[in-house]
């Protein structure tokens, strides 16, 4: 198994059959002041098996942590990964939606993707005061 994709964004959602929309991906949430409470945002990960790991059963947990290593929120699920039609590797794009989550300071936080407890992703989300970076306005 591995991941091909983990984002935080906007928000997340599957469409015409099963595919995979993110909208508004981010890394950096801009507050006025701190602890900052943020209404909602998903975090999207997609996941790949090789075909010989149909039928498995699959324990995945993400952990949000600060700098000092403590955990924010978590999330965890199983199930049983499914077999590809045709031999390929077998892709899953699942979204989970985290509402109301305080962070206390600004800083670096890490979202760890653990399979089976064993980590294999990891996505960085930074925490800063005053509005986030927008686009680079054009030179003239």
């Amino acid at each position: 198994m591995k991941v091909l994709l983990c984002k935080f964004c906007d928000y997340a959602c599957r469409v015409d059959g099963g595919k995979g929309s993110l909208i508004g991906m981010f890394d950096t949430i801009g507050g006025a002041k701190f602890p900052l409470r943020h209404p909602t945002f998903f975090v999207c990960v997609e996941f790949e098996f090789d075909s010989f790991e149909a039928g498995q059963q699959a324990e995945v947990r993400m952990v949000l942590i600060d700098e000092d290593g403590k955990d924010l929120m978590g999330v965890q699920g199983s199930f049983r990964v499914p077999k590809s039609p045709d031999g390929r590797p077998v892709t899953l794009f699942e979204t989970f939606r985290v509402d109301g989550l305080t962070f206390p300071r600004p800083g670096r936080y890490r979202l760890d993707v653990l399979y089976n407890e064993e980590p294999v992703a990891e996505a960085r989300l930074t925490l800063i005061e005053g509005p986030p970076p927008g686009p680079v306005p054009p030179q003239s």
